[in-house]
């Protein structure tokens, strides 16, 4: 009768508390544990079967062939130790491949860390050379050895006198309460200033820079433009008023101004560039000069004072010309009846034919109007009978322009 061959079915360990059946609670205090178990201990139980000596194994691994036992489980850990960087012992050494992967990135790290901020560094002398502070180089050097951050080192190197000197025109904005100008807005100031100086021939007005001390004192002389809110357009505007107005002008215009405010041609530019006028009235001394300009080109007298007036009245040059090319042609004649009637009161002199002539003033048109009735009564109204020389000259007071003005 044959016998049935027993086949033994594995029995997975049971959970206990503390471990599984079969194996301690606890590893030894002196194995070193690893991920994944205790030294000794196999990651894989299995179950342990009786050496087979005739074929020279046993399921639990050992190899009679190599004089020694081999334990599957410890194999293993080795290979888990290795690939984790611990050796035999338990312990980590500084010649792991995973240590040395770790302290080479880092070393890595610092040298790149090291280069970005020597790189940045740099940057921030470039930055500070562009304004015209090569002279602070050595200063940020300096910060850079210290290990202060770049943002620190700005922070610092703006709180210097070289650089405070360098946009002295935000130092005076500040003190006046306005708000500093950042220092790519206030270098593009400075260079429309010098374009439009350039432009004018005045190039060298702020002074020359050819070395370090020149282009320093320049430097300070835009600044008190700057300090004091002078915008590109409005610094264009003083120059074209001054150049293109008044200097470029005839003689009767240059001569009305020095006459009215005693500036002569060389300091034009000067008195119009001076931060502390208003652009509105250095244009309407402008406008008064060429007002006392016309006047004198027809051999009239003339005032700051009524040049002035007519211009904040809005007489412009062109109209200043025809004006007082029509009151030069009638105020002899005028003067000259005004003393014949004056004791009827009638008066009417230059005064009186500029606010008719440009603010259209009815009272001194009625004047005019009541020597001219006067005149044609005494000659019978008519003025072109050849009766004398003031029944002629009463057809220069009838006379109307087509401005309006007579």
């Amino acid at each position: 009768m044959a016998t049935k061959k027993k086949t033994k079915v594995s029995t997975p360990a049971r959970k206990v508390s503390g471990g599984y059946s079969g194996i301690p609670a606890s590893a030894p205090k002196s194995a070193p544990r690893v991920s994944g178990g205790y030294s000794g201990i196999p990651l894989t139980i299995e179950k342990q079967k009786p050496i087979d000596t005739k074929k020279g194994k046993s399921k639990k691994g050992r190899d009679k062939s190599i004089g020694g036992t081999f334990d599957v489980g410890r194999f293993r850990q080795g290979e888990e130790r290795s690939m984790l960087g611990v050796n035999a012992d338990g312990d980590t050494g500084g010649d792991t491949y995973g240590d040395t992967g770790e302290d080479s990135g880092l070393a890595y790290q610092k040298m790149q860390d090291e280069k970005a901020r020597k790189d940045a560094f740099e940057l921030l002398k470039d930055v500070f050379n562009s304004y015209g502070l090569s002279e602070l180089a050595d200063q940020i050097s300096s910060y850079m050895k210290e290990g202060i951050g770049t943002a620190e080192a700005t922070i610092r190197l703006k709180q210097s006198q070289p650089y405070k000197d360098r946009f002295y025109g935000n130092e005076l904005r500040l003190a006046a309460g306005r708000n500093v100008l950042k220092e790519n807005e206030y270098l593009d100031l400075e260079d429309s200033y010098s374009e439009t100086l350039k432009a004018y021939g005045l190039q060298d007005y702020f002074g020359l820079a050819t070395n370090p001390q020149q282009r320093k004192s320049r430097q300070k002389a835009i600044a008190s433009v700057i300090g004091a809110d002078i915008s590109a357009l409005e610094f264009k505007e003083r120059v074209s008023t001054a150049v293109d107005r008044v200097k470029m002008a005839d003689s009767t215009i240059k001569n009305a101004f020095q006459q009215f405010y005693g500036i002569g041609e060389v300091e034009l530019a000067k008195y119009f560039l001076d931060p502390t006028k208003n652009l509105v009235s250095l244009k309407e001394k402008a406008a008064a000069a060429e007002i006392g300009g016309a006047a004198i080109g027809q051999g009239l007298p003339t005032t700051v004072t009524t040049a002035e007036d007519l211009a904040q009245y809005g007489i412009d040059r062109e109209g200043a010309l025809i004006g007082y090319g029509n009151i030069a042609e009638m105020l002899p004649t005028a003067t000259k009846l005004s003393g014949v009637y004056k004791e009827e009161g009638i008066n009417y002199g230059l005064k009186e034919a500029e606010g008719e002539t440009f603010k259209r003033l009815a009272s001194e048109e009625r004047k005019r109007k009541r020597l001219v009735s006067k005149e044609e009564a005494a000659f019978g109204g008519s003025s072109g009978t050849g009766l004398g020389q003031g029944a002629l000259s009463t057809q220069y007071l009838r006379r109307g322009s087509s401005g309006g003005q007579f």
